[in-house]
């Protein structure tokens, strides 16, 4: 799958930022215009941030640096964690406990408890365990592995951190940014850009636009991909074909097009 098009982040709802009373002032770079006291956001430029996000993921993967993906909004979960598996990764789905990084040692202790009880449960010694024991051990482990069982490869604090919603999961960028850790985020018109290091702009609260953008930044050629991963690769990259080939003019057309037709059909005006 290469970068989607215009017209594919625009049926996404991408293009949809917050009202303009709520647009960050430094997130106006992003706007394309604002419709109906709604920002609008200039899919170039995620195209653009996309482009590199892929690039990025490929360089960390190839230098066999460590990438943690947390999306603890219900509705991506899954797409997070499938992401994620599919290029190897750690990842965050159901909450993102405060301290995670910044007090590593500690979560590092609570893996290793997760671990050690797993390990204890397929043993011999467990079977000598009362039935109301062994139930009792068995939903602790799997509250382990609800809350840490994505990380529980997890050695070290991880070299890149990847957000599905740059507002729904702001402590992750507070603890990141303390300890000057990269973040690569789908960010919102609501944020801060400069707390990022690597912002798509888009709708993230949109879960189709969010699964593409996710789909998309992994999808690059070079990326190692999992035994079991979910099915990414839509169209194959040609090399032979240009990547900006495309026409201004008329994608800029296109857009404008499509972002009015879609606007007047979704209720998405009174977003937020």
């Amino acid at each position: 799958m290469a970068v989607p098009t215009l017209v594919e982040l625009a049926e996404s709802g991408a293009h949809f930022g917050h009202h303009r009373s709520l647009t960050f002032p430094k997130a106006r770079t992003f706007v394309f215009t604002v419709k109906s006291n709604v920002a609008l956001i200039d899919l170039e430029q995620t195209q653009k941030a996309i482009e590199q996000a892929q690039k990025i993921i490929t360089d960390y993967q190839k230098e066999g640096k460590s990438i943690l993906f947390v999306g603890t909004k219900r509705s991506v979960r899954q797409m997070v964690k499938m992401v994620a598996e599919s290029v190897n990764a750690s990842y965050i789905t159901e909450r993102w406990f405060g301290g995670m990084l910044t007090n590593f040692g500690t979560m590092q202790g609570n893996i290793k408890r997760m671990n050690d009880l797993e390990a204890f449960l397929a043993s011999p010694k467990a079977a000598r365990l009362s039935k109301k024991d062994r139930l009792v051990q068995a939903r602790r482990l799997a509250r382990y592995h609800r809350f840490l069982g994505g990380i529980s490869t997890l050695k070290a604090m991880p070299d890149l951190i990847v957000l599905a919603s740059a507002s729904e999961d702001a402590i992750a960028i507070g603890e990141a940014n303390q300890l000057e850790i990269p973040v690569l985020a789908i960010m919102d018109t609501d944020m801060n850009p400069d707390r990022i290091t690597y912002p798509i702009p888009a709708n993230d609260d949109a879960p189709r636009a969010v699964e593409l953008i996710l789909r998309a930044i992994v999808s690059a050629p070079s990326v190692k991909a999992a035994p079991k991963a979910p099915e990414i690769t839509e169209e194959p990259v040609s090399e032979a074909e240009p990547k900006k080939v495309t026409k201004k003019v008329v994608a800029k057309k296109t857009t404008t097009k499509e972002v009015s037709k879609t606007t007047k059909k979704t209720t998405k005006t009174a977003k937020k």
